[in-house]
Formats: structure tokens, sequence, C-alpha cells
């Protein structure tokens, strides 16, 4: 029955709804001649007549009457098909695939998420944590994330980039740090994610700029658990401005970084046209 032509189906099924032929070509705005040859097509391709033709009316074949039902609920199954496909592409309804790193899910994920959601509350958004940014990057170049949210540096030429713009990063120290003063990282021990993460690549670079080598008292791969330990007093941090004012409110001593520390983002997604979900998920990041 799926081999079967869709369109012949609709004109068997409006033959027997509207009691002939021409009464049918009428309903379905076809003329009379090329209703009558689907129909033909559609006897030879199933091997049996569906109609007797009685005087200038028909009625349906033990075979047509066998095929009535199914028929039905084929084009009942299209129906409902385009029906949603519709609502997928009026993004009424599917879902979007996203890979974001850690360091990134509290902002501007959240943020972009939540955005996107507020406007389309039909659709699903299925998130993804990769260890790294190496990690992000195959998830979305093997087709199994479509969007990555991701540090703009050293993006695939594989896959296509989306500027988002600059992230603040600003130091938070543990409570009773002195406010406002200048950092002594020869004195000061660090809380830092593992080598090889967009957070840890900033924070190494800019000791390197001050001259300074760091001294790690914690390499947490568990992101969450990094201002925990800075509010215990394991030592200082270098986290995205929004957590920092999380940090703050409870007890930490927040220190921007002059000149500022920024990673550039980006939304990368392979070549190609993206979906409708995706494709409003961008355009709604940039407003």
């Amino acid at each position: 029955m799926t081999q079967i032509n869709s369109q012949r189906l609709g004109y068997f099924v409006a033959v027997v709804d509207h009691g002939g032929f021409t009464a049918a070509s009428r309903a379905v705005f076809v003329s009379q001649p090329a209703l009558s040859l689907a129909v033909k097509e559609l006897e030879a391709e199933l091997g049996t007549p569906l109609f007797a033709r009685v005087g200038r009316g028909v009625r349906l074949t033990a075979a047509g009457s066998a095929l009535l039902g199914p028929a039905r609920q084929v084009l009942r199954d299209l129906e409902t098909g385009r029906a949603a496909v519709a609502a997928v592409t009026g993004l009424q309804a599917g879902s979007l695939s996203l890979a974001s790193l850690p360091t990134l899910a509290a902002d501007p994920l959240a943020r972009l998420v939540g955005h996107f959601r507020g406007h389309h509350p039909g659709v699903r958004v299925d998130l993804a944590a990769p260890e790294d940014s190496r990690d992000l990057f195959g998830l979305v170049e093997t087709g199994r994330y479509e969007l990555g949210l991701a540090d703009a540096i050293e993006v695939p030429d594989a896959l296509e980039s989306i500027d988002l713009g600059p992230q603040q990063l600003v130091f938070i120290l543990p409570p009773g740090s002195v406010p406002g003063g200048r950092v002594d990282f020869d004195q000061i021990p660090l809380v830092a994610a593992p080598e090889g993460t967009s957070t840890r690549r900033l924070l190494d670079e800019r000791l390197a700029s001050l001259g300074h080598q760091p001294d790690l008292a914690v390499v947490s791969a568990q992101r969450e658990a990094i201002l925990p330990l800075v509010l215990a007093g394991a030592g200082a941090a270098l986290v995205p401005e929004a957590m920092a004012g999380f940090a703050e409110r409870l007890g930490a001593v927040v220190v921007r970084p002059d000149p500022p520390a920024v990673r550039q983002l980006a939304l990368v997604h392979r070549a190609g046209p993206l979906s409708p979900a995706a494709a409003r998920f961008v355009e709604l990041s940039h407003s």
C-alpha cells in the first residue's frame, strides 16, 4: 500500500464519495479524462478492476471494497504527516538539538534558550554538555547536534561560525579577601578548569601576560564545583561575569581585571541550510 501513488488513491476515494467520475472530477478540480486515467493506472498497478461500470454509474468491485478502508487510512496518515510538518515548520512543535560548553551554561546558554522558548514554547530543546571544544565540534560535525555554543577560536573549517560577541570574565576570590585591590597572583592560589578548556586558556594567557605562573590549588573538571570551592576558601577563579554576580551575593569578592579578560563566543553548525528551529534560534540570539 505504501508504494501506491497517493494521488491515484485520492482520486479513487473521490469517485466513491461522489458517486461517479464526473462528480469526482468537479470536486477535485481535475478533468474527467485525467481522473479516469489515474484510476485506470491504479487498477493496472493493482492488477484488478476497482469499479464495475453500470450504465452511467459505477459500483465498487470486491477488490475496490477491500481497498477503500486502507485507502482512506493512507490519506488520513498523509494529512496527519502534512500537519505535523507544518507545525514544525511554523515552530509550533518539533525539537532543537544544541551542544554547549559547560562554562557557557549559565551565560549565555540559559538566557538564549529561555528567550527562544518564550517565543516558541512548543519546541523542545535537547542540550548536550561536551567536555571541551573538541568534543563539541565533533558532535556538530557528525550531525548529532545541529548547533554548538562555543569559544569562537579554532573552529574547524568544516563548520560555519556565527559571531555572538564577547563575554567578559572576572576573578572571584574567597569571602574576606581585600575587595577592590590588586590581586597578587604570587600569593593567592587558584581554582581552575583542566587544560584544554577555554577558561583555563584565558587564565593561563592572563597570568602569562602579567609574568606569573599559576599557583594551582585545585584543578576541577566539575565546573559546578568551582564556585563552592572559592566560597569555601580553596582559592580564586576566573569565571564569566554572570556567575560573578551570583558569587558576590554569596559573599565572594569580585575583581575585574584591567584590561578586561574577554572571550569571543559563537554558534557553530555544519554547512548548509538550518532547520526552521535552528534558524530561528540564531535569529533570536541577536535580539
